[in-house]
């Protein structure tokens, strides 16, 4: 049995990793939320990986209120950076592979088509500067996966579809920002690439380590986005459906104008690639009105 250690469980992502993993019986995951698994715990981190010694470490942990980060920025640094230092180094005390999740946040948005793996990175904000961080620290473990994707959605947690599927159904007047593009992705598609990685790592005793951007396409606005979710939920409520300027009301945190990602290099390395978003989010929509 190959150990995989989960962190970060309990999250939409790793709900959906440990569904994944779920269905590959050669791997023993052992899946940890925050209660079992603080990650900012160095101590605990360390005991762990010395009592299970884990031949993969996903990490699925994450400070991800992007607007309270502009607050927090102790806390957002003290998981999203200092504690994958400290994970990146154990796996490579332990050799084991490291795969971790990165953000489009790490672009300032300047540019005007899809940001591959060599553009420059240039954060606006707390969250994407301890990412950015997070990505350098990666590096240490030697065998690493670092996957940068941006706009997650499933019928898990709380997250943009669930919540715009709650104002569609209610009828009330909904304002999303319409000059914001990014990718939407499946987080159940990044999932599925997660246990493929892993399913190669061990069938090959190696990948092509490095930085790979994993995202869905087609990119588009936040407003785009929403508008095919109202299209799904309540097509008659389309017209309470209101396209604003960035700054969005309340908002703290400055975010990229445009963050799309290239996932070229991904597709042509591992042969895998996100569905168009659209395909996904029917389903997910479906899921969240059982």
């Amino acid at each position: 049995m190959i150990k995989v250690l989960l962190s970060g469980s309990d999250g939409q992502l790793g709900q959906l990793v440990q569904q994944q993993f779920a269905t590959m019986p050669r791997f023993n995951l052992l899946a940890c939320n925050k209660a079992a698994l603080d990650i900012t715990n160095t101590a605990a981190v360390s005991q762990l990986f010395a009592a299970f010694q884990p031949a993969i470490v996903i990490n699925c942990a994450a400070y991800t209120a992007v607007d309270q980060a502009e607050r927090n920025s102790l806390q957002c640094h003290s998981v999203n950076a200092s504690a994958v230092t400290q994970l990146a180094q154990l796996c490579r005390s332990f050799d084991s592979l490291f795969i971790s999740i990165s953000t489009d946040y790490v672009f300032d948005g300047s540019g005007r088509r899809p940001y591959t793996e060599r553009d420059i990175i240039a954060p606006l904000n707390q969250y994407g500067l301890a990412k950015q961080q997070a990505e350098r620290a990666a590096e240490q473990a030697i065998k690493y996966i670092t996957l940068r994707t941006s706009w997650l959605f499933s019928e898990l947690g709380a997250n943009f579809v669930s919540r715009i599927c709650q104002q569609a159904q209610s009828g009330d007047v909904t304002r999303v920002v319409q000059d914001q593009y990014g990718n939407p992705t499946p987080a159940r598609a990044l999932a599925q690439a997660i246990g493929q990685l892993a399913h190669q790592y061990v069938q090959d005793g190696q990948l092509p380590y490095g930085l790979y951007h994993f995202a869905g396409y087609p990119c588009c606005s936040w407003y785009q986005f929403a508008t095919a979710i109202y299209q799904l939920v309540a097509p008659q409520h389309l017209h309470k459906l209101q396209g604003i300027a960035s700054p969005f009301p309340g908002a703290l945190a400055r975010r990229p104008a445009y963050s799309c990602l290239d996932m070229s290099l991904f597709q042509q390395q591992f042969s895998l690639s996100a569905p168009p978003w659209q395909t996904e989010l029917a389903v997910v929509v479906k899921k969240l009105a059982e």
